[in-house]
């Protein structure tokens, strides 16, 4: 099949990472893709973009116009056979409109959707779509109100796929203790994690451990040096950090850190499928960020204790990790990829009645190659 997506690439967010799972999942099986990234503002440091990633525009920002673009030669003459949208709300959606009934008349289209509530842009709803995609019950409810239900379908989120390592050799290979317990956490939103320093203290007077905390923002780095004169058992790495290396901290780890507060609109915790695969335990503040999950993280309103059930390996965090492998397996990358395919495949059937199934009989042979 002949897939073209619409999509950012390559970057560590939670829409390029939904395109990335998905899309190395089809080129995997076998199907033509081709994906059409914008070039970002920020200068984020990734391995170079696959042989069918084409950069050709640039996302609009609310505070400047200068240096946007957008090339339509990619869409114009772009041959495929379902044309897939990721996150709206977020692309050029003016130039995109001016083309999109060419493309419509060629193509199946597909909207898979990362907003978590209705956009206040009008813009947003002059899009005719053959079938929309959300990720859960949640998205549903209001997309309701916006589109003819028949053509809402949910898919979940995908899981990045099962790859365990060896802790003592991860330590060795980062340069970290092989006696201490240790807590991780990266990414942008490294800071959020600041509040919780004191009861990590106080954790590690029973526990001698430390945060390892990676981010590549600037910003952050006087924060967690400061913060380390008070605090001696963060170890701050800084820099962008690659899947492939992602995974050796985190098998490194006895547990990973999420620490986010509530968000008015519906959210799916990206940070979580993409990491449950390491098969470490972990702890995410009890938000709706997790309300879709069960048992396979381990939610927390009070750190410390948390901490020390995972330091003591609980019952409840091998559990934890049971639950958490079953749920990767039942939502690996594979498996989402292939209800897409037939979800594209019931489109150019008669009438889009579909049963789409949890699983689709595939196993993955092995780790799918993933980098930021």
């Amino acid at each position: 099949m002949k897939i073209v997506m619409m999509s950012r690439w390559n970057i560590p967010c939670g829409v390029s990472l939904h395109a990335e799972l998905v899309g190395r999942a089809w080129v995997e099986m076998g199907h033509d893709l081709q994906v059409l990234a914008p070039v970002e503002w920020e200068d984020y440091q990734c391995d170079a973009d696959e042989p069918y990633v084409k950069r050709c525009y640039r996302l609009p920002k609310s505070d400047r116009k200068e240096g946007y673009f957008f090339d339509q030669k990619p869409f114009v003459n772009m041959d495929c056979d379902v044309f897939i949208v990721q996150n709206l709300e977020i692309l050029p959606m003016e130039d995109l409109l001016k083309i999109y009934p060419s493309i419509k008349d060629r193509t199946k289209t597909v909207f898979v959707v990362h907003e978590g509530k209705p956009p206040g842009d009008p813009k947003f709803y002059r899009f005719e779509w053959d079938a929309i995609v959300c990720f859960d019950e949640r998205y549903k409810r209001f997309l309701r109100d916006i589109y003819p239900e028949e053509k809402i379908f949910i898919i979940p989120y995908p899981c990045h796929p099962i790859m365990h390592g060896d802790k003592m050799e991860a330590r060795r290979r980062l340069g970290l203790p092989l006696d201490k317990k240790i807590i991780f956490n990266y990414g942008i939103g490294v800071y959020r994690h600041l509040h919780l320093l004191p009861t990590i203290k106080r954790v590690s007077l029973e526990y001698p451990l430390i945060l390892l905390t990676m981010t590549h923002i600037p910003d952050w780095y006087d924060l967690f040096d400061a913060a380390k004169n008070i605090y001696p058992f963060i170890d701050l790495r800084k820099g962008d950090i690659p899947i492939k290396d992602l995974y050796t901290y985190l098998h490194a780890a006895d547990a990973l850190l999420i620490h986010k507060d509530s968000a008015e609109a519906v959210v799916v915790p990206s940070t979580a499928y993409l990491c449950l695969g390491a098969g470490g335990p972990i702890l995410a503040y009890d938000t709706n960020f997790f309300e879709t999950f069960d048992k396979e993280v381990i939610k927390y309103s009070e750190l410390g204790a948390a901490l020390k059930e995972v330091f003591e390996k609980s019952d409840r965090v091998k559990a934890t990790l049971e639950a958490a492998e079953k749920f990767i397996m039942m939502n690996s990358s594979y498996n989402i990829a292939g209800r897409f395919i037939r979800l594209f495949e019931s489109l150019f059937s008669k009438g889009n009645s579909i049963s789409l199934p949890t699983e689709i009989g595939k196993a993955m042979k092995g780790p799918l190659s993933l980098s930021h």
